[in-house]
């Protein structure tokens, strides 16, 4: 089975970072991957310099924070797979969100298709943090609940430092 095939698998939680290949080449063309999928999604609404600082920030906070909490639990060396499941799964939240973004930008797209997105999008940020806790579930091998409370921690994080740093970033 692929790696493609486990982080889709890893997407509805039938697969787990352990699976995924452990190296260092393949981990960093993810993360490259990664960073310009992010910034294909976000190109219709955020100013150009807004996307790259947006995401410079956002790749570093989760590489720190992942590296950090391995770290402090002892279980440092399942730093590769899980930072490669983490920005995989990103990858592929990317590509789905996609659509969602360029209708909720689109100046001509209806109100209520608008307002259906938006339902849309937060399902797909809790699908996601639900996917990031699982993949912290297995990588620190602890209970849900306290997976889910690191999860919610880094999109808590990412969110007010973004805000903190880049107020007022959005095009239109």
């Amino acid at each position: 089975m692929s790696d493609l095939q486990k982080l889709l698998l890893l997407l509805f939680l039938k697969s787990a970072p352990q699976e995924l290949t452990y190296s260092k080449p393949l981990t960093v063309r993810v993360a490259i991957v990664y960073f310009f999928s992010g910034y294909i999604v976000l190109q219709s609404t955020l100013t150009p310099d807004g996307i790259f600082a947006g995401l410079i920030l956002g790749f570093f906070v989760q590489l720190a924070f992942v590296y950090i909490v391995l770290q402090a639990l002892g279980r440092q060396p399942r730093f590769l797979q899980t930072i490669y499941a983490i920005f995989g799964v990103g990858v592929l939240f990317n590509v789905i969100s996609w659509p969602v973004f360029s209708v909720m930008s689109d100046m001509s797209a209806d109100d209520a298709l608008k307002s259906s997105m938006s339902l849309v999008f937060l399902m797909l940020v809790s699908w996601e943090v639900l996917v990031k806790a699982y993949i912290f579930k297995h990588a620190l091998e602890m209970k849900m609940v306290s997976a889910l409370a690191l999860s919610f921690s880094l999109f808590f994080i990412s969110v007010a430092l973004s805000q903190l740093l880049f107020p007022a970033e959005a095009v239109g």
